[in-house]
């Protein structure tokens, strides 16, 4: 156990002071440069398909399932 963690931390120490840096992979990104950009933000309403109801009284499940139920009745699963 002692041998690999010793070639671990030995091979971290040697990766460390590698001569090369890795590679930006991201730009530079500098606020004050008008080449950047400023992003166009819209403004979208949190609640625009909000539609208010009321609460009602209990109805008949039944009666409500066959006003919703396919035109053909009895031709359920």
């Amino acid at each position: 156990m002692k041998i690999a963690s010793s070639a671990m931390l030995a091979s971290l120490l040697v990766t460390g002071c590698a001569a090369t840096t890795p590679p930006d992979i991201l730009p530079t990104f500098n606020p004050a440069d008008p080449v950047m950009g400023i992003r166009d933000a819209h403004y979208r309403p949190v609640i625009a398909d909000y539609h208010h109801r009321e609460p009602v009284d209990p109805q008949n499940w039944r009666r409500l399932n066959e006003e919703r139920a396919p035109a053909n009745p009895g031709a359920g699963s």
